[in-house]
């Protein structure tokens, strides 16, 4: 008789573990959802500006990989340039008067 108290046990056990562990399965499995529900939701906001931008763009033809390797590198350095003129200027407004060029 007492084995059959010993599996009884053990069955007791064994399914107090098993619910256990469904229960925090059961949890994981919906902050899995809730997390797929951000996901969702951040992906629509970048494809809307996906669309966006896309929409901005007349034709294929503004886009680099469609212009000429000389064109686009000449392009490229008067960009280059005009970024290094307007960061010189900003950067001449903000030196303190000891560090400014005197010529």
């Amino acid at each position: 008789m007492w084995w059959v108290m010993i599996w009884v046990l053990l069955l007791v056990a064994s399914g107090g573990y098993l619910s256990w562990r469904a229960r925090g399965l059961w949890g994981k499995a919906k902050e899995l959802g809730f997390e797929l529900i951000a996901a969702q939701r951040r992906l629509d906001e970048v494809q809307g500006q996906v669309e966006v931008l896309r929409q901005r763009l007349d034709s294929p033809q503004e886009l680099a990989i469609f212009a000429g390797p000389v064109t686009t590198r000449i392009k490229w350095n008067r960009a280059r340039s005009d970024r290094r003129r307007a960061r010189r200027l900003r950067r001449a407004a903000s030196l303190p008067a000891w560090a400014k060029h005197v010529d």
